[in-house]
């Protein structure tokens, strides 16, 4: 049987796959007396913090949480690349969506000019 050592409660750090984030254990923080509290230098790592960023917190169900914006993109990112379709560019696909609007707006707006005697738009209008 392999040698343990330390305790359960002991950080433990392992990945998020998913989104590319680092996990790290339970700890215990000691709050000072201006209510502040030191975050270790493993949790601010995994965070993707330093002294002085500015992070979000909030408290959900009695649980304080602190979101850092490098960890929130990573998230928001790791959900938008669920509906990414291999091969398609995203990009290209919206500037093509937008021309298609463009020239039926277009056909519209010249279906309407033809009805009251005016001269068509050009397609760049």
């Amino acid at each position: 049987m392999p040698d343990k050592k330390g305790f359960a409660e002991d950080p433990q750090r392992f990945e998020d796959a998913s989104a590319g984030l680092a996990s790290v254990g339970h700890a215990k923080l000691k709050i000072g007396e201006a209510g502040r509290i030191v975050i270790p230098a493993e949790m601010r790592a995994a965070m993707m913090v330093k002294p002085g960023d500015t992070v979000t917190a909030q408290v959900v169900g009695g649980e304080f949480r602190i979101v850092s914006p490098k960890v929130a993109l990573k998230r928001v990112q790791s959900v938008a690349r669920q509906f990414k379709r291999p091969g398609v560019s995203a990009v290209d696909e919206l500037i093509a969506e937008r021309r298609a609007e463009a020239r039926r707006e277009t056909e519209e707006a010249n279906a309407w000019r033809k009805q009251h005697g005016l001269p068509p738009l050009d397609e760049g209008e």
